[in-house]
C-alpha cells in the first residue's frame, strides 16, 4: 500500500458528501439525550461550573484557578461564555466540550490528509466520530477535551511549515507557536507538547536537513509560544506550588531513578494494554475497563502501527511521517506512564487522534487487500462500531449504578422533584459532600439560583427545627447519602413523594426528640455559649475489633458565622489517660445552625483488636477545626467525661 498515494480529483464531491455525513453522525452521538446522559454532574464538573458562574458574577479574571488542586483557565472562561450566551445549567456547561469534541473530529481530516491521503483521513475521521472514548469525553465538561483539537492545529501548522510544500513557511511556524501556546491553558498533558516540537526539530538536525529558514522558523515558533504562555508562565513562577502540585502524582520516575523500575514497567504495560486488553477501570471516564478497541478494530490498530514502524525503518522517504506520529503518541502517553492509576483516559487524551490514525492506516491497508468489496467491508465495520458504541454508552454506561453515582443522578432527581413539587416546605437534603460539592451540583440544576435548603449528612446526623418554629421540613435522602438506620423510627416515610434515587421523610405527629431524650443519659453542658450538649447514649456493647456507636444530642444556642467548622470528638482513654482510640464527626454545617435547632450526632468509635481488658473512659470535646482547639465549656474544662466502659477478657 502506498500510504501517501493521492486521491483522484473526480472523487472530491463524493469525499465531501462523506465528510458531511461523518460530521452529522459525530454530532448526533455527542448531543443525543445530552440533558439526560450523563444523568447529572460529577463533582469536578460542578466545581468548574460554579467557578464559571462566580467568574460572571464577580468579574474577576484569574490566569489560573486554584480549585480542585488547580486547573488551567481556558475551560472556565469558555464555560462562563457558554453560560453568558445560553444561560446557566448542565447542558450549556457541556456545550463547550461538544464543540471541542466536534473540532477534533473535523481537524483530524486535514491533519491526516496532509500526512497521507483522503481515504486514510476519512477513515481516521470516521473512527473518532464513533469512538466510545472520544464520545465519552465530548459529553463531559472537563478541560482535557480541549487538548486534542488544539494539539492537532499545532502539529498541522508545524508540519506544513517544516515538511510541507512551502518548506519553513514563516507564517505556519507562527501559527503553530500560537496554537501551542494556547494548548498550555488546557490540560496538564499540554506541558509535553513543546517536547514533540523539539524532538522533531532535533530529528532534522540529526538528518542534517535543517536550514537557516528552519532555525528562524523554530525561533519564531517558540517566540509565539512564549508570548502566549507568558501570563500563565509568570503566574507559575510566582506560585511555584501551583505548577508542581500535581507533580506529586509522578511517582514512577523517582522510584526508577532509585532502581525500582517495577512501578514504571507496570504502568507502561497497563497503558499500552488499554488499546485492546483493559482500559480505564473507573466509570468516571470509561465503562468499567472497556478497552479502546474491540479485537477486530484492535487488530487493525496493530496493523497500522506495524506499517508505520516498517515505514520508519525501511522507507527513508516516509520516515518523517512515522516518526512524527510515533513521537507525538509517546509524549501524549507519557503522563500516564509516569503516574499511578494507569490507564487513565483523560491523561492519555492527547494520544486520541494518533491512535485513530494508526487504526485508519491499518484499515486502509486491509481494505486495499480486499479490493472491490472494501467499501462494503468499511461500511459494515463502521455500522458495527456505531452500534457497539451506542449500546455501550447510551445503555450500559448510562444505566451503570456506579456511573449514576459518580455523575450525581440522585442529586439531579432531587432537584427535578423540588422544581415540580407543589409543596413549599423547607427541604433538608442529605449529601455525601454536604458542605460544597453536592450543593454545587444542586445549584447548577437551578440555573445558579437554587432555593434555600438545609444541607447535612444524614448518614451520621439528624437535625430538627426549633419546637416553637412550627416548621414541617421535608427530609430528603439521596441514594449517595441514605438515612442512618437509627433515624428511621424518628421520621415518617413518604412513599408518594419519594423517587427512584431518593427517599423523602417528614416529621411524625409525635415529638421524636422527646422520645429519644428519654433514652439518653442527660448532660446539660454549655459549650462556648454556642450549643448545649443535652445527653448521650451508647447504643451497643463494646467489643474489641468492632465499632461502638455513640449518639450525642445537642441544641444550638445562637447562629454562627459562615465558615465556622466545629466537630464532635470522642476519645477512649484508660485510667492513666493513655489514648487508645478516637473518632470525630459533624454532619451539619454550623453555618446553618439557628437558635433552638436540635441535633443528633452518631459517632462510630472503632476499638482496636489488641485493646487490653480493663475500664476505659469516654471523653468528649467540641473542637474548632480552624483553630485546632477544643471549645471551652461551662465547667471550665475543655473535655467532658461521658462515662466508662468495661472491657472484660474475651470481649
Amino acid at each position: 500500500m502506498s500510504l501517501g498515494a493521492p486521491s483522484h480529483p473526480a472523487n472530491k464531491l463524493k469525499y465531501n458528501v462523506v465528510i458531511v455525513g461523518i460530521l452529522l453522525i459525530a454530532f448526533a452521538l455527542r448531543v443525543i439525550a445530552i440533558d439526560q446522559i450523563p444523568a447529572g454532574l460529577s463533582h469536578d464538573e460542578a466545581y468548574n461550573g460554579v467557578t464559571a458562574v462566580q467568574l460572571l458574577q464577580e468579574h474577576n479574571w484569574p490566569i489560573f484557578f486554584e480549585i480542585n488542586k488547580g486547573i488551567e483557565p481556558l475551560i472556565i472562561y469558555l464555560e462562563a461564555l457558554a453560560f453568558y450566551a445560553f444561560g446557566i445549567g448542565p447542558v450549556p456547561l457541556r456545550l463547550v466540550n461538544i464543540l471541542f469534541g466536534m473540532l477534533t473530529v473535523a481537524l483530524i481530516y486535514p491533519f491526516t490528509r496532509r500526512l497521507f491521503n483522503r481515504r486514510v483521513a476519512l477513515l481516521a475521521m470516521a473512527g473518532i466520530a464513533v469512538s466510545f472514548w472520544a464520545i465519552f469525553v465530548s459529553r463531559l465538561s472537563l478541560r482535557a477535551v480541549l487538548l486534542p483539537p488544539l494539539l492537532l492545529l499545532t502539529l498541522y501548522f508545524f508540519w506544513r511549515a517544516q515538511w510541507g510544500i512551502n518548506k519553513a513557511h514563516i507564517g505556519f511556524y507562527v501559527l503553530s507557536g500560537v496554537a501551542a501556546g494556547i494548548t498550555m491553558y488546557t490540560y496538564l498533558s499540554s506541558r509535553f507538547v513543546p517536547f514533540i516540537i523539539a524532538v522533531m526539530f532535533v530529528s532534522l538536525l540529526l538528518c542534517r536537513q535543517a536550514t537557516q529558514r528552519h532555525w528562524l522558523g523554530m525561533l519564531l515558533h517558540f517566540t509565539a509560544w512564549a508570548v502566549i504562555f507568558a501570563p500563565l508562565g509568570y503566574y507559575f513562577l510566582e506560585n511555584t506550588a501551583s505548577f508542581t502540585h500535581r507533580a506529586s502524582q509522578v511517582n514512577t520516575i523517582p522510584l526508577a531513578l532509585e532502581g525500582d523500575v517495577g512501578p514504571l514497567i507496570r504502568n507502561s504495560l497497563r497503558t499500552l494494554g488499554m488499546f485492546t486488553f483493559r482500559g480505564d477501570t473507573t466509570d468516571r471516564y470509561n465503562l468499567d475497563g472497556r478497552p479502546v478497541f474491540d479485537w477486530v478494530n484492535g487488530l487493525l490498530f496493530y496493523v497500522g502501527l506495524g506499517l508505520l514502524l516498517k515505514q520508519f525503518i525501511y522507507m527513508p522517504g516516509r520516515a518523517a511521517v512515522s516518526f512524527f506520529l510515533l513521537s507525538s503518541t509517546f509524549f501524549m502517553l507519557l503522563p500516564d506512564l509516569i503516574t499511578d492509576d494507569s490507564p487513565h483516559f483523560l491523561r492519555t487524551i492527547g494520544a486520541l487522534p494518533f491512535v485513530y490514525i494508526f487504526w485508519a492506516v491499518g484499515l486502509g491497508a486491509v481494505a486495499q487487500r480486499i479490493g472491490s468489496r472494501s467499501t462494503i467491508f468499511i461500511f459494515l465495520l463502521f455500522s458495527f462500531m456505531t452500534i457497539h458504541t451506542s449500546f455501550d454508552y447510551f445503555y450500559r454506561w448510562a444505566n451503570a449504578a456506579n456511573a449514576r453515582y459518580i455523575y450525581g443522578a440522585d442529586i439531579a432527581e432531587v432537584a427535578h422533584h423540588l422544581k415540580v413539587s407543589p409543596a413549599q416546605d423547607l427541604a433538608v437534603i442529605s449529601a455525601e459532600y454536604y458542605r460544597d460539592l453536592d450543593p454545587f451540583r444542586f445549584a447548577l440544576h437551578f440555573q445558579g439560583r437554587p432555593p434555600f435548603v438545609i444541607w447535612f449528612d444524614g448518614r451520621q446526623t439528624l437535625a430538627f427545627p426549633p419546637p416553637e418554629s412550627k416548621l414541617s421540613p421535608r427530609y430528603i435522602f439521596p441514594a449517595s447519602a441514605p438515612i442512618a438506620e437509627q433515624w428511621r423510627p424518628l421520621l415518617q416515610y413518604s412513599a408518594s413523594e419519594s423517587g427512584q434515587a431518593y427517599d423523602l421523610y417528614r416529621l411524625p405527629p409525635f415529638s421524636p426528640v422527646t422520645q429519644l431524650q428519654a433514652k439518653m443519659k442527660p448532660v446539660g453542658l454549655n459549650v462556648n455559649d454556642d450549643l448545649v450538649l443535652l445527653g448521650y447514649q451508647i447504643l451497643e456493647a463494646p467489643v474489641t475489633g468492632e465499632k461502638v456507636q455513640i449518639l450525642l444530642g445537642w441544641q444550638a444556642l445562637r447562629a454562627l458565622p459562615p465558615g465556622t467548622d466545629y466537630t464532635f470528638l470522642i476519645q477512649l482513654h484508660d485510667q492513666r489517660n493513655q489514648l487508645y482510640a478516637e473518632v470525630d464527626g459533624n454532619g451539619y454545617d454550623p453555618g446553618y445552625w439557628q437558635p433552638g435547632v436540635l441535633g443528633l450526632q452518631l459517632l462510630n468509635l472503632e476499638l482496636p483488636l489488641d485493646l487490653p481488658p480493663q475500664s476505659y473512659r469516654l471523653m468528649l470535646q467540641v473542637v474548632d477545626r480552624q483553630r485546632g482547639l477544643a471549645l471551652p465549656t461551662s465547667t471550665g474544662e475543655p473535655s467532658l467525661i461521658l462515662g466508662s466502659i468495661e472491657l472484660k477478657p474475651g470481649q
